[in-house]
């Protein structure tokens, strides 16, 4: 086999994880030089306002991709809450390595263990409108604000004071050795995560089928079901990466149970449903859910965010 070549992002947790994949590939035992080729990312580039005010699909992952497609790299490594879940042409997620935390976590600068210790009119940093929705509907004083960067940053801006708390998700946290941060976890039954929050995706080129056999060893059943069950969610709603919608998976032997809500970003109107299903119908009970959301009210919870004009 010929060299395998890594496309990752340049930031410490995107290395951080490619690095990850790349001991994984090694130890299956394959005689084969790994390296990682380092991309710059649009957001990477651009940390100046809230995520969902990008018109921009595939904001983290497009040029990565692009590095597969014109044979810079072989296999792309990304967060998998950060991949469109409509799959680029040519591209194939071999794998779904096993899952990190699915949660949240709430870093403080003071001593706080939930988000109801926080002071009255806290600045929370994020700027994940399912964040900001989930927020607000459990403390409506809270001033959410624009909160970009690496991991390192935004923690660093908490310990500064520049905002009194921020919420970042556990999987970053663990990664990076930054666990000691963490105020408090909040509970994914009750702070719905982000679709494929906490997944690895390993991406290549379709047509390499022996590099195909070699990742997709790597590939864990149960998180690539659960990641992809959530996603059929977001994908069925019609929504990218960025709309206030929180889903939440567990595998049981042969049962999946599934919760997703959806909420107005004033918290106020707030739409949720809960199955267990068996495994094999896991893709069509993620369709009747995102239609029984839409349906409740989510479609014109979603047509307000999209008509409303950036600031």
């Amino acid at each position: 086999m010929e060299p395998i070549r890594i496309a990752s992002r340049a930031g410490k947790l995107a290395l951080i994880q490619s690095n990850h994949i790349r001991s994984l590939l090694e130890g299956l035992g394959c005689d084969v030089e790994i390296s990682i080729v380092k991309i710059s990312t649009k957001g990477d580039r651009d940390k100046s306002d809230f995520l969902y005010k990008s018109d921009s699909i595939g904001f983290f992952t497009s040029e990565v991709e692009n590095a597969i497609l014109d044979g810079r790299a072989d296999v792309a490594v990304h967060s998998l809450k950060d991949l469109p879940t409509a799959g680029a042409e040519g591209l194939i997620v071999a794998a779904v390595p096993k899952r990190q935390s699915v949660a949240d976590a709430l870093v403080a600068k003071g001593p706080v263990s939930s988000i109801a210790d926080l002071p009255a009119g806290a600045t929370v940093g994020t700027s994940s409108l399912r964040r900001i929705a989930q927020l607000r509907r459990l403390r409506d004083d809270i001033n959410c604000v624009p909160l970009r960067g690496n991991v390192e940053t935004r923690v660093s801006k908490v310990a500064e004071g520049l905002v009194d708390a921020a919420v970042i998700a556990c999987a970053g946290l663990n990664r990076m050795g930054l666990e000691d941060k963490i105020s408090a976890i909040l509970p994914p039954e009750q702070f719905l995560p982000a679709p494929g929050q906490g997944a690895l995706a390993v991406q290549i080129r379709a047509e390499d089928a022996e590099l195909g056999e070699l990742v997709g060893r790597l590939d864990d059943k149960n998180a690539r079901l659960g990641a992809e069950t959530e996603r059929h969610i977001l994908a069925s709603m019609h929504g990218g990466c960025s709309i206030p919608l929180g889903v939440y998976t567990r595998i049981c032997d042969d049962t999946i149970s599934i919760d997703a809500i959806i909420c107005d970003l004033e918290g106020k109107r707030y739409i949720k449903r809960s199955k267990t299903v068996p495994v094999t119908q896991a893709k069509t009970t993620a369709e009747e859910m995102a239609d029984e959301l839409l349906s409740a009210g989510g479609r014109e919870i979603l047509d307000e965010i999209r008509n409303t004009p950036n600031q």
